[in-house]
């Protein structure tokens, strides 16, 4: 007797990266009206892992200094009181352009700039990201996740942050804006079911 088992989607990058990507350029680029000085690079990379948490460095994708912001994905409420998170996603951002791509992303930037409400914004913009991703895997058909609020940081998380421990791989999207690199987001994501 054959057994077959229903198993959930998995999330391919062709699934996730187009969301994120096309979000981001209609966003910066077309709606803020500043254009990407060359197409967006994508790259699989591992996961760095340490005591069950996803490490962040920073300086595997900059060589200045950036803020951060990591949000988690969860099935459910008591998914994310568990701290078993299906998903992460992680925005760095180039602190010498980032009031740039704030305003170019509709955000308001604050006249001093001073580092705590940049990574505020920072924040923001994670939180726009990861709920366009949510809000379009559910109208394909996958669950809807609940999404945590960024938590926002100046050139690294020490302690990493929370993952789906089956996941060894993450996509990285490396986007250019003024003739540099300006914006890179890192996610990964389990298998998420259907509703």
């Amino acid at each position: 007797m054959l057994i077959y088992k229903t198993m959930a989607k998995i999330f391919d990058p062709p699934i996730i990266n187009p969301i994120i990507t096309t979000f981001i350029e209609d966003l910066i680029s077309v709606r803020g009206n500043l254009p990407a000085t060359k197409p967006f690079e994508v790259a699989t990379k591992h996961i760095d892992e340490y005591e069950d948490r996803m490490r962040i460095k920073a300086t595997d994708k900059f060589d200045v200094a950036v803020y951060l912001a990591a949000a988690n994905f969860y099935l459910n409420k008591a998914d994310m009181q568990a701290h078993r998170a299906r998903g992460a996603m992680i925005i760095y951002m180039d602190i010498e352009v980032a009031d740039k791509l704030f305003k170019a992303a509709g955000l308001k930037v604050p006249y001093d700039e001073d580092d705590e409400s940049m990574m505020g914004l920072c924040g923001s913009l994670c939180q726009s990201i990861a709920d366009n991703l949510r809000d379009r895997l559910a109208e394909e058909g996958f669950a809807k996740l609940e999404v945590s609020t960024p938590a926002v940081y100046k050139n690294s998380i020490s302690e990493g942050i929370e993952f789906s421990k089956d996941q060894d791989e993450k996509q990285e999207l490396s986007f250019y804006f003024l003739k540099h690199k300006a914006l890179v987001v890192e996610w990964t994501m389990a298998p998420v079911p259907k509703k």
